[in-house]
């Protein structure tokens, strides 16, 4: 059930929501471990991203009447 996290799993704590993003979809992945130098600090969902990019959004989208 478990596997060991490759590279492309880690994102750093300061990296834009972009680098995530990418790191995400090009890895195919459901989440990332978020690191602090060097050590794991927090863990990233999929979920969490769509939540982040809804916020973003949906004011804009009253904005024009939607």
């Amino acid at each position: 059930i478990m596997h060991k996290p490759t590279e492309g799993e880690y994102v750093e704590e300061d990296a834009s929501l972009e680098e995530a993003i990418h790191l995400l979809v090009m890895g195919q992945h459901q989440s990332l471990l978020v690191t602090r130098e060097g050590r794991i600090v927090g863990i990233l969902r999929l979920t969490d991203v769509f939540m982040a990019l809804r916020t973003m959004v949906l004011p804009e989208r009253r904005e024009k009447g939607n």
